[in-house]
């Protein structure tokens, strides 16, 4: 995922794991999650509140998240599984009812029209998709009952993300390539909007092509392409035929992707080793407000620009149809962008306390505190929860924002999205700030400053603003196929890559 603070979970022997408590005496929550995917300080802050020890084990998919709650061996109170696997979960009997009375001080709760009326319409529309998903699989299934399973944690999208460095950012000497002639063109103009993936034919000659190395995500791509080239038997969530399958993996086999990767894909862009790529909306964020901040502070450096005409050059960066600030015959750019399709996958990741917890109130707890908006910091003498509306700014974390950013996924909830989309304040560009960093400039690395931080923030607002609109429903969860099925997918692009 991203960000480059990461959290290493320990594998607890069975025995520790099976403990309530720790050698101390605090009670240890165990809790199963993505890499890089929390805010370590939220982490620290729940245990000095709640006086306890969160013991965090790391999964890099879904399935490995089953496996691991299924063996049994490490008994997880709290699991982070996507919506798909959450339904999976559900129907295995794997997890308990989540009690949102124990909710206080985030107050979620998806059956009360308050509760509702903060969650995002794309959050919601995921949420309508696994109820309809469960009622269409068991014809027991009471409508609803699968959001009493789960708190939303973060969400979002898929997209693909390419280069603009050819017609952006051109080597001295070389002449960039007329619109017609880019990567931008062939995904943006293309009727297909899968094609810069399944067809080289619609690209620029020699654009380098990588595809994220999850099947299940490269079967959803091909499927949608398909859908619009040659369709299938069956639409996408219902299984295909043998012949079909023959189809998907001829149609990747003769694509010979350059390269399958994960995390490296993204990095592999910036760095101009390939061009075009499958993968989450969050990842491609993090480093697009990184390089933003970077490319804004090399032309302040260099005279450029200055304060009065910052929110400018970032508008010209981030959101013209050039991507370019161009200045005493100086280019700059951040050299990529994202393209989401309509039809992408959208992907809702989950807090769920598992069947066999062993601290339940605990976990509760936990929910409760990484859901809120606005929390104490600390117990009052009785040990009870203090209202943050009584306390001092100092006093107050605000977990639910905190998390979010730092992934920099999309927001579940209205407020948070706001103040996101608040970081975008052009009057933090001002004499106060040009003075600081003067100063800071000569003694401190770039990415420390202060300035730095400042432009992160700010295209943050814009990105969250561009990318991530605040009523989006685009794309549909991944389907939960049985697993005869989905060893029939990893050998259909097994065979496609050998």
């Amino acid at each position: 995922m991203n960000k480059s603070k990461l959290v290493y979970g320990i594998l607890l022997a069975s025995a520790f794991a099976l403990g309530l408590t720790s050698c101390s005496g605090r009670q240890t929550l165990l809790f199963l999650n993505w890499g890089e995917y929390i805010d370590e300080e939220m982490l620290d802050a729940f245990e000095d509140k709640y006086n306890c020890t969160v013991s965090m084990d790391l999964g890099d998919s879904n399935e490995i998240f089953y496996s691991m709650v299924s063996a049994g061996t490490t008994v997880y109170d709290v699991v982070c599984p996507s919506d798909y696997m959450v339904e999976k979960m559900y129907m295995k009997g794997m997890l308990q009812e989540i009690d949102f009375s124990k909710l206080s001080m985030s107050g979620y709760n998806p059956n009360t029209e308050e509760g509702k009326a903060n969650i995002r319409k794309g959050v919601l529309s995921i949420m309508q998709d696994m109820d309809n998903n469960l009622k269409q699989k068991d014809s027991t299934y009471q409508a609803g009952t699968i959001q009493n399973y789960f708190v939303p944690y973060l969400w979002g999208t898929w997209g693909i993300m390419y280069s603009t460095r050819k017609e952006d950012l051109p080597k001295e000497g070389e002449v960039p390539p007329t619109y017609e002639n880019t990567i931008k063109y062939a995904i943006i103009e293309s009727e297909n909007q899968w094609s810069s993936l399944f067809d080289r034919n619609s690209l620029p000659k020699g654009t380098r092509v990588s595809m994220y190395d999850s099947y299940q995500h490269a079967y959803y791509a091909a499927s949608r392409y398909f859908e619009k080239t040659k369709p299938l038997t069956n639409t996408y969530g219902n299984p295909l035929s043998t012949l079909d399958l023959e189809r998907m993996r001829d149609l990747v086999k003769n694509m010979k992707f350059d390269s399958w990767g994960t995390d490296n894909i993204k990095k592999d862009i910036v760095a101009g080793n390939t061009d075009v790529g499958f993968m989450w909306t969050g990842d491609f964020l993090y480093y697009y407000c990184e390089n933003a901040a970077k490319v804004a502070i090399e032309a302040y450096i260099n005279g450029d620009v200055t304060m009065d005409n910052m929110e400018a050059m970032l508008a010209e960066i981030c959101d013209s149809s050039d991507r370019v600030y161009e200045a005493n015959g100086k280019r700059y750019g951040i050299g990529f962008d994202l393209f989401i399709p309509d039809d992408t996958v959208a992907f809702c990741d989950n807090l769920v306390i598992p069947k066999d917890a062993s601290n339940v109130d605990l976990a509760h707890k936990f929910i409760d505190f990484m859901s809120s908006y606005k929390t104490s910091a600390s117990l009052d003498e009785e040990g009870k929860e203090i209202d943050p509306s009584t306390l001092d700014d100092a006093d107050i974390l605000t977990p639910k924002f905190s998390n979010t950013y730092y992934v920099t996924y999309d927001a579940v909830t209205i407020d948070v999205y706001e103040d996101l989309v608040g970081l975008q304040d052009p009057s933090v560009f001002n004499q106060e700030l040009a003075d600081i960093s003067k100063e800071e400039f000569r003694t401190m690395n770039v990415e420390d400053t202060t300035l730095y931080g400042v432009l992160y923030d700010y295209v943050t607002g814009i990105a969250f603003t561009k990318y991530y609109e605040k009523d989006n429903v685009k794309g549909s969860i991944l389907a939960t196929f049985g697993q005869k099925y989905i060893d029939q997918i990893n050998t259909t692009f097994n065979n496609a890559r050998t």
